[in-house]
């Protein structure tokens, strides 16, 4: 079983990605692999919801690995303890990365990646 979006693959019985929360297929086909570009990062919970908001609302899709991650630890945890555990990276198709970029210059305190 497989999750289209992180392409993870988990042990037959399991039916949602426990990240991104999606359906399990039986097999990834070719349009399920896609090139991610970095658009943006951040250790602050609040401003990862900020990005979300303005991706889904441009309906651009986006990937961020363990983002679930930020959640349960958060950027304490991360600072404290000097890890990066807790930075949400938002992660875009080839195709959408100069329009995501644009979108999201004008988030205050941005970390944008050029």
């Amino acid at each position: 079983m497989f999750c289209p979006k992180c392409k993870s693959e988990f042990e037959e019985g399991i039916q949602v990605c426990p990240e991104c929360n999606f359906d399990l297929v039986n097999e990834l086909t070719e349009e399920d692999f896609v090139d991610f570009v970095k658009v943006f990062e951040s250790s602050d919970p609040n401003l990862t919801v900020i990005i979300k908001s303005i991706l889904d609302d441009a309906g651009i899709k986006y990937f961020v690995p363990g983002d679930n991650m930020q959640s349960i630890l958060g950027a304490k945890f991360a600072f404290a303890f000097g890890a990066d555990m807790g930075n949400a990276v938002f992660l875009v198709s080839q195709e959408n990365a100069e329009i995501a970029k644009e979108l999201l210059k004008e988030v205050e305190n941005s970390e944008i990646v050029e």
